[in-house]
């Protein structure tokens, strides 16, 4: 099976409608945080068609984010971002030789298709302007009618926190004009400078004396259930290839002497914002109100599963699915073996799972 295939199930687990309705009333409390600035909303993992999230939680209706954001009844617009490295290295993002920046324009083209908003193109990591493959590059999106604009690479990002916030740091930036209060933040892979663009656009707000906000849209791993839920589990055999992990948000627990799961980069990421966000936000902004990673997500999909066993099955069968995709990969040469061993490791504890819970025995298929 193709890793971008769904898979038919004859029952359900997850109540499509239950989460639509309530991620659509999550974003907007978070947009009326604030009412006089803008929202940077950053999409984490696939937006337009998430087919793993439709294998896990079978009942999860891949293009659900699409109609979210449809039916969410608020304007705005879309930052694009794309990494000025991957540009110059030519990073594949497909299982073609097709170039980097013609994968990133394809998938600008569909976020147009589907929204009928043009995005802006944001190229995060600049070294050098007059570098051969970004002048080609940013020709190319230009001649196909996109606006672009440059944000730099920061010497010592992100712990060199009075570099950053100077007009040698997010003040060298080019200034991205808006017309929306919320603004969707999403870009062609991971390492796009996504989180970095949200925050070099709170920070040129607030010398305009704006009071704007960061928050994520995120799917897995799924807050509110165990780590070692078989959902979570196969998340991390998903991300396996890029060393992705899921852990015990330990500032959330804390903050609230809660359990809460995220995963290592969002851990970082939050450590970042505070890190930066809190030296120049006012003390009113509703940034220094989040106490963990998980307050900055909103991720209502573990409220809108229903049938834990379903789920259960279906996670641990894309396991198995992943452990075999990365076993091809590696008889072509393309892959790791550790990425198989990931696997293995995930399936067992997967069955430690089905034991704890006292379900049926699961066998593979």
């Amino acid at each position: 099976m193709n890793s971008n295939e769904t898979a038919p199930y004859s029952m359900a687990g997850f109540d499509n409608q239950v989460y639509k309705r309530k991620q659509i009333s999550e974003i907007k409390a978070r947009v009326d945080r604030f009412p006089a600035g803008h929202l940077y909303l950053e999409i984490g993992g696939k937006f337009l068609f998430d087919a793993h999230a439709s294998r896990v939680l079978p009942g999860f209706d891949p293009e659900v984010k699409v109609k979210i954001f449809k039916e969410l009844g608020i304007s705005f617009d879309i930052l694009f971002c794309i990494n000025a490295v991957d540009i110059e290295r030519n990073r594949q993002l497909k299982n073609t030789s097709e170039r980097y920046i013609i994968s990133s324009m394809q998938m600008a083209k569909d976020l147009e298709k589907a929204f009928n908003i043009r995005p802006k193109v944001v190229i995060n990591k600049i070294h050098d302007l007059k570098e051969k493959h970004l002048v080609e590059a940013k020709k190319l999106l230009i001649s196909s009618g996109y606006d672009v604009y440059n944000r730099f690479f920061i010497d010592g990002y992100p712990e060199n926190k009075e570099r950053i916030l100077s007009q040698e740091g997010y003040g060298k930036d080019d200034l991205i004009p808006l017309k929306n209060h919320l603004v969707l933040v999403t870009g062609a892979a991971s390492d796009s400078g996504k989180m970095s663009t949200c925050l070099g656009m709170i920070y040129h707000d607030d010398q305009k004396a704006i009071d704007s906000g960061y928050a994520k849209y995120e799917t897995f791993p799924i807050w509110n259930f165990p780590l070692n839920h078989p959902v979570n589990l196969a998340y991390e055999a998903a991300t396996a290839d890029i060393g992705d992990h899921n852990v015990i948000d330990i500032y959330h627990l804390e903050a609230y002497g809660k359990s809460a799961v995220n995963y290592n980069r969002d851990v970082n990421a939050f450590r970042i914002l505070q890190g930066l966000a809190n030296n120049f936000v006012k003390e009113t902004n509703y940034i220094r109100q989040y106490k963990s990673p998980t307050d900055m997500g909103i991720n209502m999909a573990g409220f809108a599963v229903t049938n834990d066993y379903i789920t259960s099955v279906a996670s641990y069968k894309e396991i198995l699915r992943r452990r075999e995709w990365y076993e091809d990969m590696v008889k072509r040469g393309e892959g790791k073996k550790a990425w198989v061993k990931v696997c293995e490791e995930l399936k067992g504890e997967c069955t430690k799972y089905f034991v704890e819970k006292g379900y049926d025995p699961i066998l593979e298929v």
